[in-house]
């Protein structure tokens, strides 16, 4: 009586296990928690290691102090980082953080405002334009990109000061007498390079809120007697109010805390809170100052989320 080879019986019982295994594991991956472990893990894990852990250190370090080696006491938590901030001689209105603070919010606040006022305008002719005429302005919009974010500061530094560009041609043609301070380095040339570097996020946002209005909305309006102006306010502004809340917060943030374009267009003149916390690290090492005044930029944009919230959703604030 004849019967079925060993090797053969062995491959069955190996591949009816590898079945059963492979069955077993797909069978892992079905669930629910297993797709969203799958699928927002990596993403977590990337967040936690990139973001989390940083601002975690940098929350610590605040309440801690650092010796004369360079070296982070970690045994003796303190206040005195904090209260080191608006320290001075005079009031704390008058300490070079709280001004630094104040001008960086100034500036902020002024940047989101051009950006908004330049951008609206021309995200309705996009919303409102096909073909031709929207790629031109895409283009137009997003060229700045294709350069490093440090070469579009340098081109606006050389844009501006007594012996800039702007300056030059005024003197040759005769314009003005000597150089005109207003186009020296200083709060103008800083905005207008924040607005050059963060306009097309604000466009961006407004397009994509303004693409998902239904005009017909608009000429229903005119056609009951509103102006152009009150179909503006009643019917464009409130449908495009998360993308102008949106745009505005990928303005403002960045915004507080920059620190080249300052750096090159204020040429000492200004000093933004960025280039404060620099000073300080790189003169001093006071880690423990930087992280203090760190917290004050996150709370802002904490702040600035928490606010936006209470109008809009997460969804809307991409513009959908």
């Amino acid at each position: 009586m004849s019967s079925e080879p060993p090797s053969h019986s062995y491959r069955q019982r190996l591949l009816s296990a590898a079945a059963r295994y492979r069955q077993r594991l797909l069978g892992a991956f079905e669930t629910r928690r297993s797709k969203l472990a799958i699928t927002v893990g990596p993403s977590v894990v990337w967040l936690a290691l990139l973001l989390l852990a940083p601002l975690m250190f940098m929350v610590t370090v605040s309440f801690l102090q650092v010796n004369d080696a360079y070296q982070i006491i970690w045994s003796n938590p303190t206040l005195s980082n904090y209260g080191a901030l608006f320290a001075g001689d005079g009031p704390f209105w008058e300490t070079a953080f709280f001004q630094s603070l104040v001008l960086s919010y100034k500036l902020a606040a002024v940047t989101t405002v051009i950006c908004l006022v330049g951008a609206f305008p021309l995200a309705y002719l996009l919303a409102t334009r096909s073909g031709r005429t929207f790629k031109v302005v895409i283009f137009l919009v997003l060229l700045p990109f294709f350069t490093m974010y440090l070469v579009r500061a340098y081109s606006w530094y050389l844009m501006f000061g007594p012996h800039g560009v702007i300056n030059s041609t005024l003197l040759k043609l005769g314009l003005v007498g000597s150089p005109v301070a207003l186009f020296g380095y200083g709060e103008l040339a800083i905005v207008v390079g924040l607005v050059h570097a963060y306009f097309p996020y604000m466009l961006l946002s407004l397009y994509a809120s303004l693409d998902g209005i239904d005009f017909s909305l608009v000429e229903a309006a005119r056609d009951l007697g509103g102006s152009r102006i009150d179909a503006l306010k009643d019917v464009i502004v409130p449908l495009t109010l998360p993308g102008i809340i949106s745009g505005g917060l990928f303005v403002f943030v960045p915004s507080i805390g920059a620190f080249i374009t300052p750096k090159f267009l204020g040429q000492g003149k200004v000093q933004m809170i960025g280039q404060l916390i620099e000073l300080r690290i790189s003169s001093q090492y006071a880690i423990d100052y930087g992280s203090a005044a760190s917290m004050f930029i996150v709370l802002s944009i904490v702040v600035a989320f928490v606010l936006a919230f209470r109008y809009v959703s997460v969804e809307d604030l991409g513009g959908i």
